[in-house]
């Protein structure tokens, strides 16, 4: 008998499959089951050995003995959205809403956290295709839901800029509902192949969502494929700060956050030239330029979003005075409202992810390194608890992102793809000169910390106040 699967991520399906078939319906939650809208999921038959991707709004995939062939469905919606112009956009950007009934329709615009930042209601909305003004006050990842009569039309919106105000207007009718310039809405899979599929195969399913402005993965669920059902995957608890979802600097550039337990951390290194006074970081002599920073012996290079800059502790102090307070106190190189983190901090953060399961590699508490580092950039290693190797436990559960940029010192630049390590605002008092850092390198399974020379050069991470 011939098999079918079905798998949405979200959409309408309303034709009937006959033929016995199994529905997996996928959605995406945090550790701390929040909502995560997803943007594909690639689905392997571990059994067969083939792979293939679903994504978004192509999510309907038709699996038989045959092949895997596009399927149209037969729902047409009466409702709907087109993706916004321009995607991302600088405060302002422009949506067509089409409305095939005449009713009531509401508009909600959420952010990342599920937040409501902005909500109208339409009473009625004639048949017609409306042009819609959003605009934002803030960057980040936005979701646009219009509902009417129980459908449902959502889209992702990527807001760069300061647009004045959270605010939704319907600024014109652009067209009749016969004339739509929306493209007819098709739920398929992009492509066609000739994979085989049984019941009782060995499946795997990965998601893709974009978090915080970056895209994350979720872990990995491997299970027999069976009966119909919803497959959770499970993404990282990388959700931005509630109320700092970014932080901008004195010269304009902008840091993604992160929260991590009671912590609110930049989940970017810093990249500034100035400190928050407008006084310029001499150049050259307190922070060091993008060098040659390839990892892997190869020419992938490391961008400078990726790594920012890195600095020697004099700049990363700003010369305030040496701290191991909660906070600190030290605002140093870091902009208004955050500080350079203590060795108490740092000690804080390693003491929450040591205590939180789904971070420790292997059941190892101390096996923290890969959930801290970033998923790129790192040189190949065996072990599997090490940031090198990804094969088994992906690195990045915390969203803290830490990237292996190496440091700067009076010989040049050393151990790029090697290792990651961060100023405190702590000295050794016992040895004058001598400061703490913490590292996570590419072959050990923990951040440690270490002790150092006040002039080498490495990147900075700030907290928030």
């Amino acid at each position: 008998m011939r098999r079918l699967l079905t798998a949405m991520i979200i959409g309408c399906l309303s034709v009937a499959l006959l033929h016995a078939q199994t529905t997996l319906t996928f959605t995406g939650r945090t550790v701390n089951d929040q909502y995560v809208p997803l943007s594909r999921v690639v689905v392997s038959n571990l059994t067969k050995g083939w792979q293939e991707t679903l994504t978004w709004p192509d999510t309907v995939l038709e699996m038989s003995a045959t092949g895997i062939h596009d399927v149209e469905t037969v729902c047409t919606p009466s409702l709907r959205l087109s993706q916004n112009t321009p995607n991302p956009f600088d405060g302002t950007t422009f949506v067509n809403l089409q409305v095939a009934e005449p009713d009531d329709v509401t508009i909600t615009v959420t952010d990342i956290a599920g937040r409501i930042v902005g909500a109208n209601n339409y009473s009625p909305l004639q048949p017609g295709i409306f042009q819609m003004r959003i605009s934002f006050s803030s960057p980040g990842l936005y979701f646009l839901t219009a509902r009417q009569n129980g459908q449902t039309a959502s889209i992702k919106m990527m807001n760069q800029g300061n647009g004045g105000e959270n605010a939704i207007t319907i600024s014109t009718i652009v067209g009749a509902n016969n004339d739509s310039p929306l493209p007819q809405q098709k739920i398929a899979h992009r492509g066609t192949t000739n994979n085989p599929l049984d019941l009782g195969d060995q499946m795997e399913y990965v998601g893709f969502a974009m978090l915080n402005g970056m895209d994350e993965e979720s872990g990995h669920k491997t299970q027999e494929l069976n009966a119909s059902q919803t497959v959770v995957l499970s993404f990282p608890n990388t959700l931005p700060c509630h109320d700092s979802p970014t932080v901008t600097d004195v010269e304009g550039n902008v840091y993604n956050t992160v929260q991590i337990g009671d912590q609110c951390w930049m989940r970017e290194n810093l990249r500034a030239t100035m400190f928050a006074d407008s006084t310029p970081i001499p150049h050259g002599f307190l922070y060091s330029e993008p060098g040659p920073h390839y990892y892997n012996d190869s020419t992938s290079y490391i961008p400078l979003e990726e790594r920012g800059y890195l600095y020697d502790w004099a700049a990363a102090m700003h010369e305030e005075t040496p701290s191991n307070a909660v906070p600190s106190g030290v605002q140093g190189i870091c902009p208004d409202g955050w500080h350079l983190p203590s060795n108490a901090e740092w000690m804080i953060l390693l003491d929450y992810v040591r205590g939180q399961p789904e971070y420790n590699c292997a059941g190892n508490p101390l096996s923290t390194s890969k959930a801290l580092s970033s998923p790129s950039w790192w040189n190949n290693f065996t072990a599997e608890c090490c940031p090198g190797n990804q094969s088994l436990y992906p690195n990045n559960a915390t969203g803290f992102r830490a990237v292996p940029t190496g440091t700067y010192w009076t010989y040049g630049y050393e151990d790029t793809g090697i290792s990651a390590s961060f100023w405190t605002s702590t000295d050794f008092v016992e040895i004058d000169g001598i400061v703490c850092y913490y590292s996570i390198d590419y072959d050990t399974n923990e951040m440690l910390r270490g002790l150092c020379v006040t002039d080498h050069r490495f990147s900075v991470r700030c907290i928030s106040n």
